[in-house]
């Protein structure tokens, strides 16, 4: 038993590390550019969403990268962006990737809090007693 908990914990240890060697944001030695690259270790082609967070001087800039990675890719160049204006980019401080496996099934979707039919429903109830009390009153 003790063995099968250290091997999950291990593995629930690797997921992470995976996760993050999805998707790379690298900052040319330049300075200026900033390339997007990505592997797909899946048996379908993976659509794929990084944000590439730059430090600037006095500030933050993001790259967005948007583009499917073909199957089986290793290191696959999704984009290449140019900083604007002659500005440049001191470092790379976060990446967000968000490339799913394209074989999982879709994520529930979350029922909409704010929901039109139902608050009209609730409404009315409340409408309805509100005139039950208020007849309850008058016949007092």
């Amino acid at each position: 038993m003790k063995k099968w908990l250290c091997g999950a914990a291990a593995l629930l240890a690797a997921a992470p590390v995976f996760a993050a060697d999805v998707a790379t944001c690298t900052l040319g030695a330049d300075r200026k550019t900033v390339t997007v690259t990505a592997s797909n270790p899946y048996a379908q082609v993976m659509a794929c969403e990084v944000n590439c967070h730059m430090a600037i001087p006095n500030g933050l800039a993001t790259v967005v990268c948007v583009k499917p990675v073909p199957v089986g890719a290793k290191d696959f160049v999704m984009c290449t962006e140019t900083a604007k204006a002659g500005a440049t980019y001191t470092r790379v401080k976060e990446t967000e990737a968000n490339c799913p496996d394209p074989a999982a099934p879709p994520a529930a979707v979350k029922k909409d809090e704010d929901d039109d039919a139902e608050a009209e429903a609730l409404m009315q109830k409340m409408m309805k007693q509100g005139q039950d009390f208020l007849d309850r009153q008058k016949r007092k």
